[in-house]
């Protein structure tokens, strides 16, 4: 494996794993809501946070492709 493709892989682990963080966070964060709801509370801020974790989930998932196309065309060679 050479050297750049290496390091792709390194940065595609790392971006699974903040990927599973951020999914694990927007489900605890839907929870909190579903919860601030059910026992009548205000769920604004609660909301805005959960739409915030889902942003930024979708960064993450858009660098994660990034990270994938750079290796396909580390495999698929110069051209």
């Amino acid at each position: 494996m050479s050297p750049e493709r290496e390091a792709e892989v390194k940065k595609l682990a790392e971006a699974d794993a903040h990927i599973a963080d951020a999914e694990r966070a927007v489900t605890e964060q839907m929870a909190q809501v579903e919860a601030l709801r059910l026992a009548g509370h205000d769920t604004a801020v609660a909301e805005r946070e959960l739409t915030a974790f889902q942003e930024t989930l979708a960064v993450l998932q858009d660098h994660r492709a990034a990270i994938i196309k750079t290796i396909e065309q580390i495999d698929a060679g110069p051209e």
